[in-house]
C-alpha cells in the first residue's frame, strides 16, 4: 500500500490575516504533503474554520466559529460559541475518522479543548487558547484565530 498524504494547509502571517480576514491558504510556500499529527491538525482546523453550510456537498460540515466575524455578538457570549464550535468540530472529525481504518494513532483525534479565553476590550475581541491531542499522546497548543502555536 502506498503512503497516504494530505495537502498541507498553511496558516497565513498574522498581518495578512488581519488585513484579509483569511486564516489559511494553500501556501505562500511550496505546498507540502503531510501525514501524522500535522495531518490531524490540518483536518481539524479545516473543519473548525469552515463556515457551517458553505460546503454544497455536505451542508452540516463546519462550525459557526467564523460567523462571529463582523457579528454583533457580545464578547462574553463568544466563549460559548468557541466551546460549541470546538465540540462540533471534534464530533465531525471523530465521525469522519471512524470509517477510515488506514489512519494511525498520530492521525486520530484524541481531544481538542478550550484551555484559556481572554476578552480583549481594546479590540474588541478575544484570544482563545486551544489544546489538541492525538491518540498517540502528542499535543499542540495554539491561539485562535491566528493559529500561532504556544510552546
Amino acid at each position: 500500500m502506498a503512503n497516504r498524504f494530505d495537502m498541507h494547509i498553511q496558516t497565513l502571517p498574522e498581518a495578512e490575516q488581519k488585513a484579509t480576514f483569511k486564516f489559511m491558504s494553500w501556501g505562500f510556500e511550496s505546498t507540502l504533503g503531510v501525514k501524522g499529527f500535522q495531518m490531524l491538525i490540518n483536518i481539524w482546523l479545516k473543519c473548525f474554520l469552515t463556515p457551517r453550510g458553505s460546503d454544497p456537498v455536505n451542508l452540516t460540515y463546519g462550525t459557526d466559529f467564523t460567523k462571529m466575524i463582523g457579528s454583533n455578538l457580545r464578547a462574553q457570549d463568544a466563549r460559548d460559541v468557541v466551546v460549541l464550535s470546538i465540540e462540533s468540530c471534534n464530533t465531525q472529525v471523530n465521525n469522519f475518522q471512524k470509517t477510515d481504518t488506514s489512519l494511525t494513532a498520530t492521525e486520530r483525534l484524541g481531544s481538542a479543548v478550550l484551555t484559556d479565553f481572554v476578552i480583549d476590550n481594546t479590540a474588541p475581541g478575544f484570544t482563545a487558547t486551544v489544546e489538541i491531542k492525538n491518540q498517540a499522546g502528542e499535543r499542540l497548543v495554539f491561539n485562535l484565530p491566528s493559529n500561532a502555536t504556544i510552546p
